[in-house]
């Protein structure tokens, strides 16, 4: 299992396009800035922590280099800046240097990024002609006070042979068939079907096997923040079979089983959806399929996304797979990995190939219409649409996806590797990380409240017995237990209790019994329940254990929050699609979900219920699926109850949900709090008070999104007097 610093991580809130070689990724995480010279001048530069995150701060015009060794070639830089204190033309600049003192500015961010807590993206492409690359990141500024914290700062090479130059790498089956291994990646072109490509009229239904062998002339690591690959047993030294029923539906070919798949691996569980099946002309008789399929980490979120083609034919024959990871939602485990697998292939009827097949249609004809982003100012000609998706905010680099829904329409964005675009964007796993202390956490809790009144005003520690023997807990509700204030923590400073939870093993442990008692006793009990807001996954976790034996006293010892509350009654009739039929849980006979982090969605899934909690006020025909007053609270509609300061304003807490008040960026004359969820690495998403929401998916530390909160306005005011 990955140390406890790992799993940690996965659950704190806040803390890649055509790049195929990391040369730098420094997050000075590890309290070290060696390699970088620093030129204090008239300032001071020095290494600073702000809630478990550490940062280079650059202050007056104090300037830090870095030189590198690199080939020729493209590459993307990039850098994360928050400030405070600038004026005038202050800036916190990022510069490259390709030869001795010719400088380059890549990028900037000036006075009015400047609140001392967002971090803002600036990146750039710089064509290195030889061997010498410097970077440099500096304050730009005249006063003692003005301030620069540079984090996520990254190279990265863009391959030397781009998608064009590899596409005919797996021409035919037949090549497939020679078993040739090949030195570099494939162009994801390879995994879907050519202009060429004709419908397939043969069929294909049975149960496939295939396994992925890595080999070191066939990966690349790209970030390996936790050095797992020093270990004598990495997690790329074996990964598991994937086996599956398939069932072709005209050119669609659809798995048997969705959703998270356990293995006996030690790293690694999967989860496969939808793929393709045609033909192409001179495939002499063969036919071509390929799927979509995730690696995801044991007992954590990171999500590492593949491909796989093979031949078929009427008789059962099939070709070996070749199979690609290319691309993650991942901050600190990154690589490449390829090659040709051994098949295993036999035909026959899948059982239930009539209910999979009408699943799959039912989901696809309930997605949101769906556009590119390009196609916003067709609809909408004086929106800015390069703020979805900005570069400012998200380093092209990290971005896996992104996306915004307005007026029931679904514009889409991203979906880069590092070999050429995702073929099968919609099926792409992404993690929810901690969105899902708002979609399951807050979600199940306000369902429960609706189907049980007073749920909520529950006792904690009447539902859960580790926590009941102190006495400290019986005051505590489940709707303290939901806005992370049980009056039970050691520190009110930022993330510092969350970041303990790893030396006390919280992450790290798999059963239920040791997770409970350590979300139970790890922290001692300060003020009453619902005065403070400290954050606290163990909390979600505590929560949910509530929950379930909350529901198992009315509903039986069947009973399963995560299925009873959500899947069933919403999930399956919203049309979202079955990688969310299962979530994360303990490893033991309890499987109890982990409620804060674990589950995993496609982005259908994701506008679909953004859409379905805003502009449908999560109604379904007309019917409340949740307690409405505790959701139009989380959803920031009731001004009397804004939530509780996490840990100041402008940002809050409530009901599971986040929020910040916009008009602190300084382009609107009013207070609006604008409800949003956010996930490890770089997820945020937003719901707009104007009925749109915007979302993204990244893993570049990246959570900036008013730019792209005050571009809708063009669709639907909600500023009231913005001077934007």
């Amino acid at each position: 299992m990955f140390r406890a610093a790992v799993l940690a991580a996965i659950a704190i809130v806040g803390l890649t396009c055509a790049c195929a070689q990391g040369l730098l990724s420094e997050t000075f995480q590890d309290g070290n800035a060696a390699g970088w010279n620093g030129e204090p001048g008239r300032g001071d530069i020095r290494l600073t922590e702000y809630a478990g995150n550490i940062s280079l701060r650059l202050q007056r015009d104090a300037s830090a280099t870095i030189r590198l060794a690199a080939s020729p070639g493209h590459y993307t830089i990039s850098s994360g800046f928050a400030a405070d204190n600038l004026e005038g033309k202050d800036g916190c600049v990022l510069e490259a240097s390709v030869s001795d003192g010719d400088w380059i500015e890549l990028g900037r961010i000036s006075d009015g990024q400047d609140d001392a807590i967002s971090l803002h993206t600036v990146s750039a492409t710089v064509d290195v002609p030889a061997d010498q690359l410097t970077i440099r990141i500096r304050a730009d500024a005249n006063a003692a006070n003005d301030t620069c914290w540079a984090d996520n700062v990254r190279v990265v090479k863009s391959p030397d042979t781009g998608t064009e130059a590899v596409s005919d790498l797996v021409e035919t089956p037949a090549w497939l068939l020679s078993g040739t291994q090949h030195a570099e990646p494939f162009s994801t072109a390879q995994f879907a079907p050519s202009e060429r490509a004709i419908p397939n009229d043969s069929s294909f239904e049975g149960r496939l096997a295939f396994q992925p062998v890595v080999t070191p002339l066939a990966t690349r690591i790209l970030t390996d923040r936790f050095s797992l690959m020093s270990r004598t047993e990495t997690p790329l030294s074996l990964l598991p079979e994937i086996a599956t029923g398939l069932v072709q539906d005209e050119e669609r070919l659809l798995p048997a089983k969705r959703g998270l798949v356990l293995t006996d691996d030690p790293y690694w569980d999967y989860i496969l959806t939808p793929g393709r099946v045609w033909r192409e002309p001179d495939d002499e008789g063969w036919s071509r399929a390929a799927l979509p399929f995730a690696l995801v980490e044991k007992n954590a979120n990171c999500v590492h996304n593949g491909l796989l083609t093979f031949g078929f034919k009427d008789d059962g024959s099939v070709t070996p797979a070749a199979w690609q990871v290319g691309s993650e939602t991942c901050s600190y485990f990154q690589f490449d990995a390829w090659g040709i697998a051994p098949t295993k292939y036999a035909p026959g009827d899948i059982i239930e190939a009539a209910a999979i097949k009408s699943r799959d249609v039912s989901e696809r004809s309930r997605r949101l219409p769906l556009r590119p982003i390009s196609a916003l100012s067709a609809t909408y000609p004086h929106i800015n649409t390069p703020a979805f998706g900005a570069a400012e905010d998200v380093a092209p680099s990290s971005m896996t996806l992104f996306g915004l829904v307005a007026e029931g329409t679904h514009y889409v964005g991203g979906c880069e590797t590092r070999y050429g675009p995702y073929p099968y964007c919609d099926e792409l796993v992404i993690p929810s990380y901690s969105f899902a202390k708002s979609l399951f956490g807050g979600l199940a809790l306000m369902r429960l409240e609706q189907l049980y009144p007073g749920g909520m005003q529950e006792h904690i520690s009447d539902y859960v017995p580790a926590c009941a023997s102190s006495g400290t807990w019986d005051d505590v509700t489940f709707e303290n237990a939901l806005d992370m204030a049980t009056g039970h923590y050691q520190s009110v400073e930022p993330e510092a209790d969350e970041d303990a939870a790893v030396d006390q093993d919280f992450f790290l442990v798999e059963g239920y019994s040791d997770k409970i008692e350590l979300s139970c006793t790890q922290y001692p009990y300060r003020a009453a329940p619902g005065k403070q807001w400290v954050y606290h996954t163990s909390d979600t976790f505590l929560l949910g254990a509530a929950m379930q034996a909350f529901l198992e006293a009315r509903q039986g010892p069947d009973a399963d929050i995560y299925h009873d509350l959500l899947v069933d009654p919403v999930w399956k009739p919203l049309g979202l699609s079955a990688t969310l039929d299962e979530t994360r849980r303990t490893n033991d006979e309890d499987a109890q979900p982990f409620t804060g982090w674990g589950l995993f969605l496609q982005r259908g899934d994701l506008a679909r219920l953004l859409d379905f909690l805003g502009r449908e006020n999560g109604q379904i025909d007309g019917v409340d699926m949740f307690a409405p007053a505790p959701l139009a609270a989380a959803l920031q509609m009731v001004p009397s109850d804004r939530g509780l300061p996490a840990p100041a304003p402008p940002v809050g807490y409530n009901n599971g949900f986040w929020s910040w008040d916009i008009q602190s960026y300084g382009r609107c004359d009013t207070s609006v709090a604008i409800p949003f969820m956010s996930g490890f690495g770089g997820l945020a998403a937003v719901m707009v008070p104007n009925g749109t929401a915007y979302y993204y998916v990244s893993d570049g530390g990246a959570y900036a999104w008013a730019r792209a909160a005050l571009a809708t306005e063009s669709i639907a005011p909600f500023c009231k007097g913005s001077n934007q």
